[in-house]
């Protein structure tokens, strides 16, 4: 029986950058539009001139570019899900082949609107005029395609610093992060040892998280299982002094959340907030949906006279660029002060763990 894609560890770090990019964005469409205005001004002064500009020819060559682009750019974005296994190479030779069979569609349409449509004429096919449009296309696809693959390399390296960067802020937390658990634990093995033996266990469960690496998604019921077992840790050392209060905290099984994104924001709302305070306090988390986004938000008391930064803004940090570089722009992360409160907020797009059936 083979493993289930389920079992298998979900790390984006190794996702795939796609060759084609997002051509159906709102910059890529402006920047089609764009390009279409230019190519039709270009070919309309070197037919007519400026003297005789003919507004004409510029209305139906702007027309005839944008089908040519817009159409292009529609068909390889349904193509990308077959380029995902494909070669670079592979991928702009056949996207090359597919733009200029969209150019000899356009150019036969146009020409039977042309000439057998609007005139009344018998139609017949201007092979010539296919020809040198061909040869047009294929200069501009050349240096399209050129223009992707600079794009291209452009991503995977700005997504390598990305994963460096991250790499050092995870190597970076790991030591802080255990010292402050070995603390906790090293305080109960002589007065509670059956505490200190399951703090050991869920220290080992966190490691093996923690080891995972900063890339990878797990569903939402085990990141919670996690933190956890990590509070567990801290109730055995603060008591009473810690509570936490999970509201609408149920996200549902197979809803995807970046691994460890919870219990660095919990180890700063518990070292930064409820452990100063003489009293303790509560950990409030909220996660819930909304639309197609994750809302995730954890507020802590403060103390009073707490005018210095909250941390060195490490765990912060990272968090914020795991989330850009796993969903872009599309993600969002902030904290801030309220009052007596601190409160750290996460957004990001919705994903769902996909299980494939077992064979």
């Amino acid at each position: 029986m083979q493993r289930r894609e389920a079992d298998k560890p979900l790390d984006y770090r190794i996702s795939r950058i796609s060759f084609i990019g997002d051509l159906l964005s709102p910059q890529a469409l402006l920047l089609i539009v764009l390009l279409a205005v230019l190519l039709s001004l270009s070919l309309t002064i070197l037919k007519s001139g400026l003297q005789h500009f003919d507004w004409y020819l510029l209305g139906m060559s702007g027309m005839y570019i944008i089908w040519c682009l817009l159409g292009a750019a529609t068909i390889l974005t349904w193509c990308k899900p077959l380029f995902q296994r494909t070669s670079t190479a592979y991928t702009a030779g056949i996207s090359f082949v597919i733009g200029l069979c969209w150019v000899v569609i356009v150019t036969v349409v146009a020409q039977w609107l042309a000439s057998g449509v609007m005139q009344g004429e018998a139609w017949n096919i201007n092979f010539w005029q296919i020809a040198d449009t061909l040869a047009v296309a294929s200069l501009l696809l050349g240096v399209g395609m050129r223009y992707a693959y600079l794009s291209l390399q452009f991503r995977l390296r700005e997504q390598s610093i990305l994963h460096a960067r991250l790499d050092a802020l995870h190597s970076r937390i790991r030591p802080h992060f255990l010292f402050n658990t070995l603390n906790s634990i090293s305080s109960l093995i002589s007065t509670e040892p059956v505490k200190a033996e399951q703090a050991v266990e869920d220290l080992a469960a966190l490691f093996r998280a923690n080891l995972q690496g900063g890339m990878s998604m797990v569903p939402w019921v085990e990141e919670r299982d996690l933190c956890g077992r990590y509070l567990r840790i801290e109730n055995a050392r603060l008591g009473d002094r810690l509570k936490v209060d999970w509201q609408q905290a149920e996200l549902g099984d197979k809803v995807l959340v970046p691994s460890l994104l919870l219990q660095p924001l919990l180890e700063n709302a518990i070292l930064h907030g409820v452990q100063q305070l003489p009293a303790g306090g509560t950990v409030v988390v909220r996660a819930s949906l909304k639309g197609e986004m994750v809302e995730i938000d954890i507020s802590n008391p403060l103390p009073t006279n707490a005018d210095a930064p909250v941390g060195n803004g490490m765990a912060n940090e990272n968090i914020r660029l795991r989330l850009q570089t796993l969903f872009g722009d599309r993600a969002k992360f902030g904290a801030s002060r309220d009052g007596g409160q601190y409160r750290a907020h996460a957004s990001f797009p919705l994903a769902y763990e996909r299980r494939a059936m077992a064979r």
